[in-house]
């Protein structure tokens, strides 16, 4: 990609040449002028096509210190919130909870501080409509009367505190809020728990059906609208065999509805990992990977609808539904992976997805599903998905959570698990090698209205979350992930491939600054809204002062990115 110090560098050159002119020919001299012009104007339409695809529209910095936390964020309704810890200056060992809120043009409001308790850190935070929730926990205890909540109004500032004797002593997993309900989740002698504390009456609800043996909960899902909590629960019988069941509670704790989910057709088979949609038009679905029971042998993504009587309906999508599939390798190796599938075909076998294919975000849309799944591999087989690890909010190491964004750098109990609102929390060793993100959109009916592949670049990482980001209006998808220091965007229209992997530098808003060097272990990159997405991480920044004398400073920044695809001019690019 073409810096845009290349298009002052040849402006300067071309004023420096009128500048400097002694006796040249008048005619040589034209020349040459209109050649510096013609590269000019060349670079500078080929810059304007690229930067035009990714724009780095908004920014927002503070100071950073060495080795300070960085500000973790969470979207709502009105723009972000940023939060973190902070220790007090000098040798003290108290730490400050520090909170503020931007618009969408990252605006800051006021910095809010509060003093948090001695020998208690940040565990976990929800937002429940204007309400923001902080949980704080002494270090590494599993005990409900070492945690507390902080509840902080975002309309009026306001704070109350509220203390968890109560609860359950567990070791946390998810940490939700809904309608005054705290919601927690976690391990309890071995086994899971889901506990409900009613913030105003301080009472307490123990969730039936989750804390036994041989279960695994694949997912919480909070519905506003219906003001219900489903828990997506697995448990293996004593045959050994997976059943599947979705139960659903309301804010009293108690069970409105179970449904078991009849085992797939193919005895041989069994589900994965599975993600619940809201409910539409009184139904519901469940999506995810399936494959071959006690193997880790992939076969592809299941569809289940399920009705408000609770009877369900199967859909299976295997590599025979997926013609491209392997759109992600070379074209020789396309043809022996196709040449392979036919051969399996012909004889009437469905073949094995190899390596580990998992079910990260399902979009609900109004006609349909978008399904993004990533296909990668782990160097150790103990960390190989069984029941749904990969997929399970409760075993994924989540981008929000303070270990990914270095929150708790240079905390030695970072190792353990801990809840971070809506993802996952809980640190896993390994190394995880990410193939392809492979995109699947379905009508209503469940009928495929195509699929595609993005090759994703094959390095090694311990974090096995998903790889990419996607933002998805209308015909128009983009996905988006850090590759190294750069952004790395590819594009999909209407099914089809545009771009892929077309990177991009991290540019700043200030033409006046230019970036010394970036942090690179502190990026993050989100999807926001629309086409925007939020990087935020440390930079040191190059600068003039007052008089006019070179500096730096070193700053926590948040970046508002907007991207379209539409304008990327294959011709230009060649």
């Amino acid at each position: 990609m073409i810096a845009i110090k290349t298009l002052f560098f040849l402006a300067d050159k071309v004023l420096n040449f009128a500048k400097n002119k002694t006796e040249l020919d008048q005619v040589k001299y034209q020349k040459q002028t209109m050649k510096y012009l013609y590269s000019f104007c060349f670079f500078a339409i080929i810059s304007s096509s690229l930067f035009g695809q990714v724009e780095f529209t908004h920014r927002l910095e503070f100071e950073a210190e060495f080795l300070a936390n960085n500000f973790m964020t969470s979207f709502y309704k009105d723009g972000i919130i940023g939060f973190r810890t902070m220790k007090e200056k000098g040798f003290s060992s108290k730490l400050n909870f520090e909170m503020f809120t931007a618009d969408f043009d990252l605006n800051q409001g006021p910095l809010k501080k509060m003093a948090v308790r001695d020998n208690h850190e940040l565990a976990g935070y929800d937002l429940d409509g204007e309400i923001f929730y902080v949980l704080f926990q002494k270090r590494n205890s599993t005990i409900g009367e070492d945690r507390y909540i902080i509840e902080i109004n975002l309309e009026n500032h306001q704070t109350k505190e509220y203390n968890l004797s109560n609860v359950l002593d567990m070791e946390l997993k998810e940490f939700y809020v809904m309608e005054g309900k705290v919601i927690f989740m976690g391990i309890s002698e071995s086994l899971p728990v889901l506990q409900l504390f009613d913030l105003s009456t301080n009472n307490i609800f123990t969730a039936q059906g989750i804390y036994s043996k041989n279960t695994e909960v694949l997912q919480l899902r909070k519905d506003h609208e219906l003001k219900v909590l489903d828990v997506l629960v697995s448990k293996r019988n004593q045959y050994k065999v997976k059943e599947v069941s979705i139960l659903t509670f309301d804010m009293e704790g108690n069970k409105l509805r179970e449904v078991n989910v009849d085992r797939l057709d193919d005895p041989k088979l069994e589900i994965i990992e599975g993600i619940l949609t809201p409910f539409q038009e009184y139904s519901q679905s469940l999506i995810g990977t399936f494959g071959k029971q006690r193997q880790e042998a992939y076969q592809g993504i299941y569809l289940i609808d399920i009705n408000e009587f609770g009877e369900s309906t199967k859909k299976y999508y295997t590599l025979e539904d997926f013609p491209n599939f392997y759109n992600y390798l070379s074209e020789k190796q396309q043809a022996r992976k196709i040449k392979s599938l036919e051969k399996s075909l012909n004889k009437g076998k469905s073949p094995d997805i190899r390596a580990a294919f998992s079910t990260r975000e399902v979009i609900t849309l109004g006609n349909g599903y978008l399904i993004y799944s990533d296909l990668f591999t782990a160097n150790n087989p103990r960390y190989y998905p069984r029941d749904g690890v990969y997929a399970n909010n409760m075993y994924r190491m989540n981008q929000f959570g303070p270990m990914y964004n270095s929150m708790m750098f240079n905390d030695p109990y970072f190792l353990r698990g801990l809840p971070y609102g809506p993802g996952m929390n809980n640190y896993r060793e390994g190394e995880y090698k990410f193939h392809a993100a492979q995109l699947l959109l379905l009508d209503n009916d469940g009928n495929i209205i195509w699929d595609n592949s993005l090759k994703l670049p094959g390095k090694t990482t311990n974090n096995p979350g998903k790889f990419g980001e996607i933002s998805f209006t209308g015909e128009k998808l983009h996905f988006m992930f850090l590759d190294n220091k750069m952004l790395s965007l590819s594009y999909i229209y209407d099914g089809e491939l545009i771009f892929e992997n077309e990177t991009y530098e991290i540019a700043l808003i200030d033409q006046n600054e230019r970036i010394r060097e970036t942090d690179e272990n502190s990026l993050m990159l989100s999807w926001w809204y629309d086409n925007n997405y939020l990087l935020s991480g440390k930079q040191t920044i190059r600068f003039q002062d007052n008089q006019n004398r070179q500096s730096t400073k070193d700053v926590f920044f948040l970046t508002k990115i907007a991207v379209n695809g539409a304008l990327f001019d294959p011709e230009k690019e060649d």
